[in-house]
């Protein structure tokens, strides 16, 4: 049985700014806990007793969470720093951490996959290596994988234009085959693989990325790589509106059974401290961290995360957003599909709608600047 997985959480977070500047992804909350937790919890719940964690970007503050809040779990965690080119040169830089066949898991994904059954899959199969694949909307900014009715990969093509999609279609023309592209399965950043993918790694130091250059290495080579296609709730948590999307998707109890911080009441998940004035109103779903305060008259919801220690006063309105640690909203303003960054003021009677309000901002006017954003309101 596999017990070693590998967590890759080194990356920047580029395309989330400004809400990484000063949080490493993997520790931005959802539902009022670090992403990189619901990955943890998951892999320690189903039996992966050795999880190498692959640090960089602010990798320090990720080291301090591990010691603060899983260093007491009875599980051994490695959080190496390392400094790596891409995802497969992270493994590779952790050589001397893996003596089995191993997972590769992310530490920036939101997803209820059943991880046990995926390397148990992967060890029947008797493959080489195993991609983790999920279905989504567009193959545009994911890797393609085109498997045959055994499920062996057949062809990998990183995030493909419409025009590869289709030659590929043409060049592989038999439907038992065309089947697993057109349900646009695409690679979930999660691989199985032997241990003796390590050989090839080390000797082979061109190889820097898994979608870009391994598993094609790996086809070329004859290598028996298999598909494992997953029902799972999984979303890549890489753009602001993605994040938004996350959130509002756990309240909804789409990533079951992940759930927010906080104990549950009808729907209204509670952290320790919380105040909540009598006439307030929480419309659920809605999920408040530890200390938050609530005033008079106020409505949060539906589906509205307010952060630790966070106030939302008199008459204020939060609704389909995310409120970070730390936010004050004033008295009668209003935050409607956006995510209001840590430490962030909004004053009374101003509107922040779609927006991205950065950390520490004040925000004393009205803002509407987020197309993307807003458009969640019709989910």
């Amino acid at each position: 049985m596999i017990t070693t997985a590998v967590v890759l959480a080194g990356g920047k977070g580029v395309r989330l700014r400004p809400l990484t500047l000063n949080t490493p992804k993997p520790l931005l909350p959802v539902g009022n806990k670090p992403l990189l937790d619901y990955m943890l919890g998951m892999l320690v719940a189903q039996g992966f007793e050795r999880i190498l964690v692959a640090v960089n970007y602010l990798g320090w503050k990720i080291l301090k969470h591990l010691l603060e809040k899983w260093s007491d779990r009875g599980i051994e965690i490695i959080a190496p720093q390392v400094n790596p080119q891409d995802t497969a040169d992270a493994v590779r830089r952790l050589r001397e951490f893996i003596n089995e066949d191993f997972i590769v898991t992310m530490g920036d994904v939101l997803t209820n996959m059943n991880l046990r059954e995926f390397a148990d899959h992967h060890e029947r199969s008797g493959a080489f290596a195993t991609i983790a694949l999920v279905e989504v909307s567009s193959l545009r900014d994911f890797g393609a994988v085109l498997l045959d009715k055994e499920g062996r990969v057949v062809h990998f093509i990183e995030k493909p234009r419409f025009d590869e999609t289709y030659i590929v279609s043409i060049a592989y023309c038999n439907p038992a085959r065309l089947s697993a592209l057109h349900r646009n399965l695409a690679n979930s950043g999660f691989y199985a693989f032997r241990y003796e993918v390590l050989d090839i790694l080390e000797e082979n130091p061109q190889l820097m990325d898994f979608g870009k250059h391994v598993f094609p290495w790996l086809l070329e080579n004859g290598y028996d790589v298999r598909g494992w296609a997953s029902p799972a709730y999984w979303i890549d948590v890489g753009r602001p509106a993605t994040y938004l999307m996350a959130n509002l998707d756990l309240l909804a109890g789409l990533a079951e059974p992940l759930r927010p911080y906080g104990r549950e009441h009808g729907g209204v998940w509670i952290g320790e401290g919380v105040e909540v004035a009598p006439d307030a109103r929480l419309v659920p779903p809605v999920a408040l961290g530890d200390d938050a305060r609530v005033g008079s008259g106020a409505r949060l919801g539906p589906f509205a995360v307010v952060g630790h220690e966070s106030g939302v006063r008199e008459n204020a309105v939060v609704e389909y957003s995310v409120v970070l640690n730390g936010v004050e909203v004033g008295e009668a303003a209003r935050v409607t599909s956006s995510i209001v960054g840590e430490g962030a003021r909004i004053l009374p009677h101003c509107s922040v709608e779609g927006g991205l309000v950065r950390d520490g901002e004040t925000v004393s006017g009205d803002i509407a600047a987020e197309a993307d954003l807003r458009v969640l309101l019709a989910r």
